[in-house]
């Protein structure tokens, strides 16, 4: 099964831990661990994050902030925000952000507060100079979720999965092998929500109708919408995607409740027929291969 843009795992950096029962999930004695003792509560599970002041490193240790885990240098005047300790706010309303990438090496940490299931849109472009811009997206433990590489412009649309901060960094990209520096627009943007599921337990219910459609959009870098219908093994299902333009031809995976890891089947036609081996409730969950966005409707008959 694929992997939802920015809907990874919360525990590689520090510790997660699930008070279980009634007991609160934040209580003194949660997070313990020297310089790690900020409790944070993400999908019902408790999570020990960095005092303030303090960064998280890629050993999973947590620093007090300083320049050798923080540049220090002049540039725009955002400077210092090399480090996720130092991030600028940023607002999804769509202004044009000035910065710039100077000197070489630099990076530009951005934070937001994000509300779980909105889909988010940010645009980076160069103006000038020698820049390709790259985009990586963040957890607010700094757990690295995701990267664009710009073409020359950076575009990165995902969805967040909890209500939590956020962060996105701008820096050079590495598919450009020469050092630059420039100046660049960051504009940012809340889409909304998103329209279907993204896993069996928030999948959109439907029944197979001759007489009605089913329509959607893959709204982000690796959306795939989940439909959860009543299977019966004795039955023969139908799929018919409808064409014309603007409309995307999706992937089709169909899972039993039983084991929502391993696909029955994986087709990509305009029309896809199907049995199930045993009754109760299972999945059709659409995607595009390439990770792509676009819209498509479709019909289920039984």
């Amino acid at each position: 099964m694929r992997t939802v843009l920015l809907a990874l795992a919360l525990s590689t950096v520090g510790c997660v831990v699930d008070a279980g029962g009634d007991e609160p999930l934040c209580t003194a004695s949660t997070c313990t661990e020297p310089h790690r003792t900020q409790c944070v509560v993400e999908g019902g599970e408790a999570r020990c994050l960095c005092d303030s002041g303090y960064v998280a490193r890629p050993s999973g240790a947590c620093e007090v902030v300083s320049e050798a885990n923080c540049a220090e240098h002049a540039g725009d005047t955002s400077e210092p925000d090399d480090c996720q300790a130092r991030a600028r706010t940023l607002v999804p309303d769509g202004r044009a952000n000035a910065r710039s990438i100077t000197p070489i090496g630099d990076l530009d940490f951005f934070r937001f507060d994000a509300r779980a299931g909105r889909i988010y849109s940010v645009t980076v472009v160069p103006e000038g100079g020698s820049l390709l811009p790259r985009v990586d997206a963040f957890d607010q433990g700094g757990v690295w979720l995701d990267a664009v590489d710009g073409r020359p412009r950076a575009e990165m649309t995902f969805k967040t999965p909890t209500t939590a901060p956020y962060f996105l960094r701008v820096s050079h990209s590495p598919v450009d092998i020469s050092a630059a520096t420039g100046n660049y627009i960051l504009t940012f943007n809340e889409l909304g929500d998103d329209d279907h599921g993204d896993d069996a337990a928030t999948a959109t219910h439907v029944t197979p109708d001759a007489f009605k459609s089913v329509y959607g959009r893959l709204q982000f870098q690796r959306d795939e919408d989940w439909f959860a219908f009543s299977a019966s093994s004795t039955s023969q299902y139908r799929i018919v995607f409808e064409g014309g333009s603007g409309r995307v031809l999706p992937v089709v995976e169909v899972y039993l409740s039983s084991d929502v890891q391993h696909p029955l089947f994986t087709r990509r036609n305009p029309v896809v027929d199907f049995t199930v081996p045993s009754g109760g409730t299972a999945f059709m969950v659409m995607y595009l291969p390439d990770g792509g966005q676009g819209s498509y409707g479709f019909t289920f008959l039984e």
